[in-house]
């Protein structure tokens, strides 16, 4: 019979308060399934695809007398009391308190198959066994493309457990010697505490009592042992699958004033999957099943993330514009990364590769929560992070993106550059994995560019989604008749005769309600080491080209960062550091009067200097 064995406190007499890992997450539903379905994934084997499901358990009367005499409830309540007395276990005396007011306790049962098990001899130093169920801050995967690397993402089991209670029953790949499936342990993690006389540092382990080197501990259970008492603790697998099952005794939401119904949180955490893993379900035919209760995580049951899987779909398209709402364009961004720090061949050089950005019209009244987001993901199909790009431009059209990386970018026929992007997009993650930022593991795995690299994947995203999604000139409602015929667009650039220190692209205007519209692009043919500047202005010319009347600028916009713009009766002047390679523009002109006249054009004038060595 399985039973609790506590570490006693350390000679040196420290203690804990807590397990410290669980601080670097946010504490809700979200972030505890994309961690358990993040560990699910990463220990995939490979066909058939992962399953998890959920499966949550009301026990009261009979069942739950029955299931905390199985739990040994007469050696583990004593240390919860005692534990609820110190300032780190307060929330525990809270959920004692309620547990026995109702006598009810909820349990939740999540249950991998197709993945590898606990694999690892009770002692192994790197295993699944130890990572998860013995050690603290250590991370042991198998895939270069794991979700995870700190080893922090397993504290939400018991910080989800009103009674920090977790119990663990696996299927493993590989056995060691002797050994047989399934594996049964539990582990509760509390703070450090005083029971009678005796101090424990905490943490507590439920198995077979053994002896080993140093005193008493608790090892797994094994084989038909470990069945039965699998089956009374609600943790039997009815398949001989591979894999994992995980029961958290009482099941709680730490950000949740009030607990919700089964069926509610059945529902808030299919809709947590597929926010963040339908990418994994999509990479492969089939792939990664999630289930709660009796339904399957599916994206496309949610309006603000159907649009995300059919980008995805839509890769394969060769549109290069994006005209109607749900048409798709799809380009590669070129990265660069800096050589890695260790000795390897492949590690010696700069890695020069590309990821795939892929971008989706939406419709101009569609208003949905990610409308404007580009949905950042790697190898293992988890989204990091709805990367929102809503701000970067005035006037941009509605859209939805998705940057798939590193082996995301070609799931069938990755690189070797794409291998080497998973790798530092996967060092460049902070502990919630909610990111892409400069990190320890960046700093210690790579040499100086990391940063760089990062800067310029984000500003080249936002370059490419600008031009994809700034509105196109309309040349098919113009205005009356008459305006037409008298302002018919030119475009201006310098003389042609004289070679210019600038280059001038994408100069283009339209007439809509009384203004024109102009846009425009101008950098320094070559880089300068001063600032620069350069002035926009409309023109009426007569018959014969000559200049005319100034026609006044009202407004101008720049889409591009550090630069500055002004308008100074009527022509627009903008101001680039030396650092701005470009400066893109959009603007309007004043309102304009319908008159009769003979005809004449109107000129798109941009000129520019570089400042001088004087300022």
């Amino acid at each position: 019979m399985a039973e609790w064995i506590f570490d006693a406190l350390p000679p040196s007499g420290a203690r804990r308060g807590g397990d410290p890992a669980e601080h670097a997450f946010t504490r809700n539903l979200d972030t505890f399934v994309r961690e358990v379905v993040q560990n699910a994934n990463d220990q995939r084997i490979g066909d058939p695809p992962p399953e998890v499901s959920f499966r949550f358990n009301e026990l009261a009367g009979e069942k739950l007398e029955a299931f905390l005499g199985k739990l040994s409830w007469s050696t583990l309540e004593p240390h919860l009391r005692a534990a609820a007395r110190t300032t780190g276990g307060r929330a525990t005396g809270r959920f004692l308190e309620e547990l026995d007011r109702t006598r009810r306790l909820l349990t939740l049962t999540i249950e991998d198959r197709h993945t590898v098990g606990l694999t690892g001899d009770e002692s192994a130093e790197d295993s699944h066994f130890r990572a998860l169920c013995k050690d603290t801050l250590y991370s042991h995967k198998r895939l270069q493309a794991s979700g995870g690397s700190y080893g922090l993402g397993k504290s939400v089991l018991w910080a989800f457990s009103g009674l920090s209670t977790v119990l663990f029953n696996s299927v493993l790949q590989e056995h060691p010697v002797g050994r047989k499936s399934p594996r049964l342990i539990g582990r509760t993690e509390l703070p450090s505490h005083r029971l009678g006389k005796r101090w424990f540092s905490g943490s507590g382990w439920f198995g077979q009592s053994v002896y080993a080197e140093g005193g008493l501990r608790a090892e797994s259970i094994w084989h038909l042992n470990a069945a039965i008492e699998a089956r009374e603790l609600y943790l039997a697998r009815h398949e001989r699958a591979t894999g994992t099952s995980i029961l958290l005794a009482g099941f709680r939401d730490p950000a949740m004033e009030s607990e919700l119904s089964v069926a509610s949180l059945d529902e808030r955490i299919l809709k947590a999957a597929a926010h963040w893993f339908w990418p994994a379900v999509e990479l492969k035919n089939p792939g990664l099943c999630i289930r709660a209760g009796e339904r399957e995580a599916n994206a496309e049951d949610f309006a603000a993330l159907r649009p995300f899987v059919e980008c995805w779909r839509g890769r394969g398209s060769r549109r290069t514009e994006l005209e109607q709402p749900g048409d798709v364009v799809s380009c590669s961004i070129p990265i660069e990364l800096p050589a890695r720090r260790d000795d390897s061949a492949s590690a010696r050089a700069s890695v020069r590769g590309e990821v795939l950005l892929v971008v989706r019209l939406a419709a101009e009244d569609h208003d949905q929560q990610l409308t404007g987001h580009v949905a950042l993901f790697r190898g293992p199909g988890m989204v990091i992070k709805y990367w929102d790009r809503t701000g970067i431009a005035q006037g941009m059209r509605p859209f939805h993106a998705i940057l798939a990386t590193g082996q995301a970018r070609d799931p069938a026929a990755p690189t070797d550059a794409d291998l080497e992007i998973e790798r530092f997009l996967r060092d460049a993650e902070p502990p919630g994995h909610d990111d892409w930022l400069s990190t320890p593991a960046l700093k210690e795995g790579w040499k100086p560019g990391y940063a760089k690299a990062l800067e310029q994947l984000r500003d080249r995203v936002s370059r490419e989604l600008r031009e994809l999604l700034m509105p196109r000139p309309s040349y098919g409602a113009r205005g009356p008749e008459r305006l037409q015929r008298r302002f018919p667009i030119g475009k201006r650039g310098g003389r042609e005769a004289e070679p210019s220190a600038f280059r001038f692209a994408d100069l283009d205007a339209s007439f809509s309600g009384l203004r024109w519209r102009f846009s425009g692009t101008v950098r320094p043919a070559r880089r300068s080491e001063r600032p620069w500047e350069a002035s926009v202005s409309l023109r009426e010319l007569g018959d014969g080209g000559q200049a005319l009347e100034l026609l006044g600028i009202a407004a101008i916009t720049l889409q591009t960062e550090g630069a500055t713009a002004s308008i100074e009766r009527g022509v627009a002047r903008i101001q680039a550091p030396a650092s701005t390679q470009a400066v893109t523009f959009q603007g309007t002109s004043c309102p304009i009067a319908a008159v009769d006249g003979t005809p004449c054009e109107v000129a798109l004038e941009v000129g520019s200097r570089i400042a001088p060595e004087d300022g």
